[in-house]
């Protein structure tokens, strides 16, 4: 698994490396950053965007940010564990939650919220809108699919890379363990097949100290 360097400019400690790293790193041009959803409960997360936003915009890409639902999501299952629903049902109620949280982010960041393509970049898309919901439509309507296989999926629609934005850095860079593992959801191997890039950014973990 190949890592970057800490990111200097960002108030928190940010770690990054590769899942997936192209031969050709100018070969797409575009970006797809998928933000953890439950990152939006971690003090700082909108100005460690914005310096992650900063440096990728020094390269020439257009910029697609799709977040996770979060918080929101995880009450959707807590009630879907108490009271069993139909997985169309759960999986259209969390594409809603995530347009709210896509709101919450645009309007923090200051950036436009897309619905389709657009000219802005970068731009927070609505997942819950009609064109998004049309790109994602072959996705499992369950909880084997979440952000990151959604991600992944516009990523692929897009020609474009995939920066996974994670509240920890992965364990390795086989993605079919770390499916299994719950680091990206189950259907993510099969959503991510035609990308070539991914990448990941997360928090650095605290060193143990040993005693």
């Amino acid at each position: 698994m190949k890592k970057t360097k800490a990111n200097d400019h960002s108030p928190w400690k940010l770690s990054s490396g590769w899942l997936r790293q192209p031969d050709d790193k100018y070969l797409q041009q575009g970006l797809v950053i998928k933000i953890g959803g439950s990152l939006l409960t971690t003090s700082g997360w909108q100005h460690a965007l914005e310096s992650i936003l900063a440096d990728e915009l020094a390269s020439p890409q257009s910029i697609v940010l799709i977040s996770g639902g979060g918080a929101i999501v995880n009450g959707l299952r807590q009630i879907d564990t108490t009271t069993p629903s139909s997985g169309p049902l759960m999986h259209r109620l969390a594409l809603e939650a995530m347009g709210i949280t896509a709101q919450f982010v645009a309007t923090t960041l200051g950036l436009p919220l897309c619905e389709a393509h657009s000219d802005d970049s970068p731009a927070v898309l609505d997942i819950s809108k009609h064109w998004a919901r049309e790109a994602i439509s072959t996705l499992p309507h369950s909880w084997e699919t979440t952000s990151d296989s959604i991600a992944a999926t516009v990523a692929t629609k897009k020609n474009s890379s995939l920066l996974l934005l994670k509240s920890s850095p992965p364990k390795n860079d086989n993605i079919e363990w770390l499916a299994s593992h719950g680091w990206v959801d189950q259907h993510f191997p099969r959503a991510c097949v035609g990308l070539k890039s991914i990448r990941w950014t997360s928090q650095q973990q605290p060193t143990k100290q040993n005693r």
